[in-house]
């Protein structure tokens, strides 16, 4: 049994541990844990160690720290923060406790401090195939493997966006304009539209601003049918017939197989013909479809033509809702689309400055082997646009 006096040494010092914990400031936990020969569980909430191990958490630290060098400082405020560290810098966002442990800690994709001649060998290094073009002012500064057709996944609904400004500016349709969503529109996600309720009244504009800044599939078969297919393939002929995302699943789909194959070794004039065994079939599930990479079925698009193409649309409001891998803080204004599966990344950026220089930056990777590691690319992109960023900002 304890005395009065013990009890009360023991509630003082855990009075003044709390204090201790209290006095934590952000920039001294990040640092700790970039820092410290081992983490100590004290250092975080329970409810993160329940989603995270402190194993798995040395060992996320520990990759960032191999790929990019040593802590060498941080810097920041209200809980967003930037490390630096030797060869990149890391955007963090971070959140304590009332006891100063941390709660919350996300760690972006490293910023590497590389020049965009360092970068673009990087990126031209990396598994597979890949292309890079940045034009700055109306000039290539990077064109690596600039005018291959490349599988771009989401990226394609760019000329979607084209055909629908094209449609609006010959006064066929208007951004106003009220459609009842359809059945037969309903696709996988990503997106929101496919848990709606056929009948759903959305506007033109509704449906551009899901399909580009939530990649909303449901929205971007919408679109190729209000537009209309014919107009889009004269967008980008290659993509001919250019397939909605629910006829991409459904090639996709595993019960498929035999479809799949067909529709691969088809001849492209051969293909419209498929298309309507493709609309007999159900939407698959999520589950059923293949996770390897299957780049046979695909949006296939150049870096040139992503960078003209987002050239007509950088203006439309649908373009700006989701700024991408760019900085707001950075540019007057931004237009980004990217797009992914297994074995595909692609990022279409269209940046300008305050002094009303234009940029337009546009990445992809296939990898038709295995799925890609994309924080990769994502990383050396980042570093691409810190690049172009006007300097002081």
């Amino acid at each position: 049994m304890k005395t009065p006096l013990t009890s009360l040494v023991l509630a003082l010092a855990l009075q003044a541990s709390v204090a201790l914990a209290q006095q934590v400031e952000p920039e001294a936990a990040i640092e700790r844990v970039f820092t410290a020969d081992k983490l100590e569980e004290g250092w975080f909430s329970p409810a993160f160690l329940e989603a995270l191990s402190l194993r798995e958490i040395e060992s996320f630290i520990k990759s960032f720290v191999s790929q990019h060098g040593k802590f060498r400082s941080v810097s920041g405020e209200a809980g967003e923060y930037v490390v630096e560290l030797e060869k990149a810098e890391v955007p963090a966002l971070i959140a304590l406790d009332q006891e100063g442990r941390i709660a919350a800690l996300r760690l972006q994709e490293a910023i590497p401090l590389a020049s965009l001649d360092e970068l673009a060998k990087t990126i031209a290094e990396l598994p597979g195939e890949t292309s890079l073009l940045v034009i700055s002012g109306g000039q290539d500064v990077v064109a690596d493997n600039a005018e291959a057709e490349m599988a771009v996944g989401s990226a394609a609904k760019i000329a979607i966006m084209k055909a629908a400004a094209d449609a609006v500016q010959g006064g066929k349709l208007s951004w106003d304009q009220t459609f009842e969503l359809k059945e037969e529109w309903r696709s996988l996600p990503t997106g929101i539209l496919q848990d709606w309720p056929a009948g759903t009244p959305v506007t033109l504009s509704t449906l551009a601003n899901l399909m580009i800044s939530r990649s909303d599939n449901t929205a971007t078969d919408a679109m190729v049918q209000i537009v209309g297919r014919e107009a889009i393939e004269e967008i980008t002929p290659t993509n001919k017939p250019f397939l909605t995302t629910r006829e991409f699943f459904t090639l996709k789909a595993q019960p498929n197989a035999e479809l799949f194959r067909s529709w691969v070794d088809a001849p492209a004039d051969k293909r419209p013909e498929l298309l309507e065994r493709l609309r007999e079939l159900p939407l698959p599930s999520g589950g059923e479809i293949i996770t390897r990479p299957t780049l046979e079925v695909e949006w296939f698009m150049s870096g040139r033509e992503l960078c003209e193409l987002m050239e007509e649309v950088k203006d439309l409001p649908a373009m700006s809702i989701n700024s991408g891998m760019a900085s707001p803080d950075e540019w007057e204004k931004i237009a980004y689309k990217g797009g992914s599966e297994a074995g595909v990344l692609n990022l279409t950026t269209w940046l300008e400055d305050a002094e009303g220089t234009n940029h337009c930056v546009v990445a992809t990777w296939n990898n038709p082997e295995e799925a890609l590691d994309e924080r990769r690319l994502m990383s050396a992109y980042r570093g691409v646009l810190r690049n172009l960023a006007p300097e002081g900002d």
